[in-house]
C-alpha cells in the first residue's frame, strides 16, 4: 500500500481524500532543518532527565519540573517525555500553529468547534521501548470521533501531529497504524473485551506486533499527522540509540487539557493573538469583586 504522502502543491482535494480514506498524512519536509536542529538541541541541553530513570514519574507522583516543562512516562516503555513542551518557548511555541499544519487542523476539526491543544509533548525513546496498540473506531469516546458524511463538513475529535526530530526507520520505533481503522464498528482483536463490550482502549503489547499494522517511515523535518481514532501506536525500538520526536494533539475547544497544566503568565504574554485562542480558547472568567482578583 502506497503510503499517503502530501507534498508541497498537492490540490486540497486529494489531501482531503487520502486523510478520509486511511485516516492519516504524511507531510513530507514540514518542518525546516533550522527549527528541527533547535528542538534537537534543546534535547541535548536537558539530556540528563533521558537518562535518569528517577526523573521520570508514574501515574500517582510527580515529575521533575524544568521551568513549565513536566517530566513524565505513560508506563516506562514509552520512554522519558517532556509533557508541556510549549512552555519551553522558541520553537516549540511556534508549533503551536505551525503553517505546515494548522490549516489541516481547523478544516477536519471543523472551523465551529474551534482548536486547542489536549497535550504537547516531546518524546525520547530508547532501545525496547513502545507504545501498545490502542484506538480504533468502535471506541464510544468524545474525542475518538470521526465524521465525514458526504458533505463539505468534518468533524474529527482529536488530531496527533508527530514531527521527526531523527530519521525512523524499520527498527527505530515507528509510529505503526492501521489505515482505514477510524471507521471500523470492530474493535482489533488485541482489543475485544472478553465481557463483549466495546470500551476495551489499549493493550500492553507493542503495537508493531499486531494483526493490520503499517509502520510509519519519516525522515527528520516529517510530518506523521493522524486522527487519533485510527488503530494505532508503535513498534518496538530494537535499534540503538534513541528515538526523538515531538507530539501536539489537537481537539475542538470543549475539550480539556490531558493533564490541566495551567499556562503560566509569561507564556501567555509572548503568545501571538492566533496562538492564545488555541492554548486559551475559551477564556477564564470570575466575579471582579472576588477577594484576590
Amino acid at each position: 500500500m502506497n503510503p499517503p504522502i502530501v507534498t508541497a502543491g498537492m490540490d486540497e482535494y486529494e489531501i482531503d481524500y487520502l486523510f478520509d480514506l486511511h485516516g492519516y498524512l504524511i507531510l513530507k519536509n514540514a518542518v525546516p532543518r533550522e527549527d528541527v536542529a533547535q528542538m534537537n538541541k534543546w534535547v541535548d541541553d536537558h539530556w540528563e532527565y533521558v537518562t535518569n530513570p528517577g526523573q521520570r514519574f508514574g501515574p500517582t507522583a510527580g515529575g521533575q519540573w524544568i521551568g513549565n516543562v513536566e517530566t513524565h512516562t505513560y508506563s516506562g516503555e514509552d520512554g522519558c517525555n517532556f509533557q508541556n513542551i510549549a512552555e519551553a518557548g522558541g520553537v516549540f511555541q511556534r508549533l503551536i500553529d505551525y503553517p505546515a499544519w494548522i490549516g489541516h487542523i481547523r478544516r477536519y476539526l471543523n472551523p465551529q468547534n474551534g482548536v486547542t491543544i489536549h497535550e504537547n509533548l516531546l518524546n525520547i525513546r530508547g532501545k525496547g521501548g513502545y507504545i501498545g496498540i490502542h484506538g480504533g473506531g468502535h471506541i464510544p469516546y468524545s474525542y475518538l470521533t470521526f465524521r465525514q458524511p458526504n458533505t463539505a463538513e468534518w468533524m474529527v475529535g482529536q488530531i496527533n501531529v508527530i514531527t521527526a526530530l531523527r530519521d525512523i526507520g524499520p527498527g527505530d520505533g515507528p509510529t505503526t497504524l492501521i489505515p482505514g481503522s477510524h471507521k471500523s464498528a470492530m474493535p482489533h482483536p488485541a482489543l475485544r473485551d472478553p465481557k463483549g463490550g466495546n470500551t476495551v482502549y489499549r493493550s500492553d503489547k507493542a503495537a508493531g506486533l499486531a494483526r493490520g499494522m503499517v509502520e510509519v517511515y519519516a525522515e527528520a523535518g516529517d510530518v506523521v499527522m493522524f486522527t487519533d481514532t485510527v488503530t494505532h501506536g508503535s513498534a518496538e525500538r530494537t535499534s540503538e540509540g534513541y528515538r526523538r520526536m515531538v507530539l501536539y494533539r489537537y481537539s475542538p475547544r470543549w475539550i480539556r487539557t490531558r493533564f490541566n497544566y495551567q499556562p503560566s503568565a509569561e507564556f501567555l504574554a509572548g503568545l501571538t493573538r492566533e496562538q492564545r485562542e488555541i492554548i486559551e480558547p475559551i477564556a477564564p472568567r470570575w466575579n471582579p469583586a472576588a477577594a484576590g482578583r
